[in-house]
């Protein structure tokens, strides 16, 4: 798509509001995809959601074309809350754990994530598990062949994840049992192995309902 726009002179929004500061791996997802957008939109990571944030970046073309128009009058850009001073020392607190250790942690726990999660590729009712880096996916199914989803009057969604938390596992789950996850970077080994070892305690459960087993192939 890049290369695309790029040849019809078409600009390039590249959206890392969720991928963006470490969560997919490396600070930005299109670094790792060899990307150099025109604009970038962020926010989440940028300051870890303690306050709100958001910032949009530019490319040296997109920002000299406007400031050769502007020449020395101001660009009147702005929002009521920009440059707030206490979510910009959150930001630069952030910015600086990423560059001392953070990053570095999240990619290795990724990897421990992603591999424990593979892991559970065996369970009847797993149909696919999807990710990268600390951003994943396990799809749920009752036929691992035709990949058909769980039965929507089951409602997978509100089941797993209240049996999810009442496990002590805190993920999001979609409509038909696609469970996602997006465990903080900080997290240790522990932390993951807790989060594979909770994972398998739910999908057991949730296979010994009767309609849930009633569903599955064979």
């Amino acid at each position: 798509m890049h290369a695309v726009c790029k040849e019809h002179d078409i600009l390039f929004v590249a959206d890392e509001v969720i991928t963006g500061f470490g969560r997919v791996g490396p600070l930005f997802a299109c670094e790792e995809d060899d990307v150099v957008p025109d604009l970038m939109t962020t926010a989440k990571g940028l300051t870890s959601g303690y306050v709100p944030m958001g910032a949009v970046l530019m490319s040296d073309g997109v920002y000299n074309t406007i400031a050769d128009r502007a020449g020395k009058a101001a660009v009147g850009h702005g929002y009521t809350y920009s440059a707030h001073p206490v979510s910009a020392a959150v930001g630069l607190a952030c910015l600086d754990l990423y560059q001392n250790g953070l990053l570095e942690n999240g990619r290795k726990a990724g990897h421990r994530l992603l591999q424990g999660l593979r892991a559970l590729a065996d369970h009847p009712l797993v149909g696919d598990v999807r990710g990268r880096g600390m951003l994943a996916a396990i799809e749920l199914v009752t036929d691992k062949e035709l990949k058909t989803p769980l039965p929507a009057e089951a409602d997978a969604a509100r089941r797993i994840f209240d049996r999810a938390w009442d496990n002590g596992l805190v993920i999001r789950a979609f409509a038909q049992g696609v469970l996602g996850y997006a465990p903080p970077l900080c997290c240790t080994d522990d932390d993951i192995d807790g989060i594979i070892e909770r994972t398998k305690t739910t999908l057991d459960q949730t296979l010994e309902d009767n309609d849930v087993r009633a569903a599955m192939k064979g």
